[in-house]
């Protein structure tokens, strides 16, 4: 029986990189599903917010994941503005299945 709502869905391309740590997939399994459940790419979570969810003790640390999932083309981060604060994350796709070891 196929799965209609309350789930997300993670491309095949994430768990093939052999570049990631499992922390890094694990912060992208948690932004897709924040995008509305997978439905949209875009989100604009606190770093704060993010390390609440997640248990992750240091600033430092979720950047060091985000900047892995960044130089392995999983992700864009724009930084916020001074007004928003929040950083706008793009969750990306590799074309090619197993593309991503740059």
């Amino acid at each position: 029986m196929a799965l209609k709502k309350n789930f997300t869905q993670i491309p095949n391309e994430i768990f093939q990189s052999k570049t990631l740590s499992l922390k890094a997939i694990g912060i992208y399994a948690y932004l897709k599903y924040k995008s509305y459940c997978g439905n949209g790419q875009r989100l604009f979570p606190s770093q704060k917010g993010i390390m609440k969810d997640l248990k992750i003790g240091s600033d430092n640390t979720l950047r060091k994941l985000i900047t892995e999932l960044v130089e392995n083309d999983f992700l864009t981060v724009k930084k916020g503005s001074i007004y928003t604060g929040n950083s706008q994350y793009k969750l990306l796709v590799p074309k090619k299945c197993g593309d991503n070891s740059s």
